[in-house]
């Protein structure tokens, strides 16, 4: 197949990693319910949210959200020094496919929703977040996907062409917004069918 792409840039969390908050907090609240509140009120995606957009260190958001909720302060410190416990590990087979990519001399470049400290942590625990060409990560950039300008400044940044690029994403509303920048999107859903998708894309095997 022809199209023209050239270069791969991968989403991380669902896509590289395997994270939710869920694999901790069943750990620390074993009740369905009580978990389900503290999830959705007390450390909420979207609170998690401003510390990947880079509006405040873990420190002070811990601090900020203990005052509003202080008796939930063991779970709400636990966002923060027990995060790694909200990875299985890595998606299986997709390191690899990162890897034969990169093997095969195609650029694979990455944008990733990400605090700045949690990014540095994770690159020490899971060495394929070590492996692209350039990455550009939310809480560095104080830009969130999927606002279009996170992807053209990775195009800017790293002289890259948006219509070379298949970018790979788990969230719908991601893959969308690097379609509208030019980029061809796939929405990951397993590494078989995204290894399926490179192989027809790049006309390579992997």
């Amino acid at each position: 197949m022809a199209t023209g792409i050239t270069t791969i840039v991968f989403d991380v969390g669902g896509v590289l990693i395997d994270w939710d908050p869920e694999y901790l907090y069943r750990k620390l609240i074993p009740d369905d319910e009580k978990r389900a509140f503290v999830l959705k009120h007390v450390v909420s995606r979207v609170w998690n949210g401003h510390q990947d957009l880079g509006l405040h260190t873990w420190a002070d958001a811990v601090a900020a959200r203990t005052s509003l909720f202080p008796e939930h302060a063991e779970m709400i410190k636990a966002y923060d020094t027990r995060w790694p416990e909200m990875v299985s590990g890595v998606i299986a087979d997709v390191p690899e496919i990162q890897a034969a990519l990169r093997a095969k001399g195609i650029p694979v470049y990455g944008i990733t929703n990400f605090s700045s400290e949690k990014w540095a942590d994770a690159q020490k625990l899971w060495p394929s977040l070590t492996e692209f060409d350039g990455v550009v990560v939310s809480g560095h950039e104080k830009m969130l996907k999927p606002d279009p300008g996170i992807y053209h400044l990775l195009c800017r940044r790293y002289g890259l062409d948006a219509q070379n690029c298949l970018f790979i994403d788990d969230v719908p509303a991601n893959v969308e917004a690097a379609k509208s920048v030019g980029m061809m999107g796939h929405v990951f859903t397993n590494a078989s069918a995204l290894r399926e998708t490179l192989q027809n894309i790049l006309g390579i095997s992997l």
